[in-house]
């Protein structure tokens, strides 16, 4: 039996009957959906499975569209997903309570990949997410995802050409995961799916809040709610604010570095002041000089 699950974020319908109860698929919008318990019911009001009209009493046709009424007595193998009625398969609407049906496709397809985070006891399932549609792997237990190096860089680039916010306003970026503890399933190092190499946990950014696990060749893993996170993160301007406090603090580093190399250089043309002839005092006696070489070494 066929049953759809309603997204409630984006109102886009899945196919989730192959799976089990509690099982868990995203939705193509990035959503975390849950597959519910139901109880299949029959209509007490009949709508047509064509346009939706409701039935008159009596009626053998729709009064509305004239599909005949006793069609939807046959092949009634999909659950409603507003109502959880039986249904047509090829009904455009629910017959019981008019909701339109249109099933964005299958929740996912089978693979051989184990979950990083499961363990070789669930495999990953392979589906598309997205408008344009990219094509990751998820989890069906923990709900967690398995993003592509190149598909990554596509997701990213896309929420960057998003960006309209100014980077660095206070409560617009910030930490992706503040305020939200994302919860940890499995070992605390996981290996990568593909290549079944260890793979290197950090913190996207530095500055994200979101922990992943990437391997270099193949791709990354997000659990639960990370992928989601981090790419309303650059969408804010995360990712730009990072690279310019990165930027930052590069230069601050080459600025100490200079000011640490300034006493050594004029200590050695201090001991060369014979020849040149200058006298430095470190006593400040000679601080003309000695500002004169602080502008030449850039150390202000």
């Amino acid at each position: 039996m066929r049953v759809l699950v309603q997204c409630p974020s984006c109102k886009r319908q899945s196919d989730a009957g192959d799976l089990s109860v509690g099982s868990k698929f995203h939705c193509p919008c990035g959503e975390v959906l849950r597959v519910p318990q139901v109880l299949a019911k029959d209509a007490a009001v009949v709508r047509c499975s064509s346009c939706g009209g409701p039935r008159t009493a009596g009626e053998a046709a729709c009064g509305f569209c004239g599909a005949d009424f006793t069609v939807r007595e046959r092949d009634l193998d999909t659950l409603c997903p507003s109502c959880m009625v039986r249904i047509m398969s090829s009904a455009r609407f629910c017959h019981n309570c008019g909701t339109r049906i249109a099933v964005e496709g299958k929740s996912g397809t089978p693979t051989e990949h184990p979950c990083p985070a499961c363990g070789a006891a669930h495999r990953l399932d392979s589906r598309t997410l997205g408008q344009p549609p990219v094509a990751v792997f998820e989890c069906r237990a923990c709900g967690g995802l398995w993003v592509g190096c190149e598909t990554f860089r596509l997701l990213t680039e896309r929420m960057q050409d998003q960006v309209s916010t100014p980077a660095g306003l206070p409560g617009e970026t910030g930490r992706a995961a503040q305020g939200h503890a994302f919860a940890q399933r499995g070992p605390l190092y996981r290996h990568c799916p593909r290549c079944h190499q260890m793979m290197a946990r950090r913190n996207y950014a530095k500055w994200s809040g979101v922990i992943i696990d990437s391997c270099h060749e193949h791709g990354i893993w997000f659990d639960e709610g990370e992928l989601h996170a981090l790419l309303q993160w650059i969408r804010r301007g995360g990712q730009r604010e990072a690279a310019d406090r990165e930027r930052e603090e590069t230069e601050r580093a080459g600025r100490r570095l200079q000011k640490a190399k300034l006493p050594s250089r004029i200590d050695r043309m201090a001991g060369q002041g014979s020849g040149t002839g200058f006298t430095i005092s470190k006593g400040g006696g000679s601080s003309a000089l000695v500002d004169l070489l602080e502008t030449l070494f850039g150390s202000r």
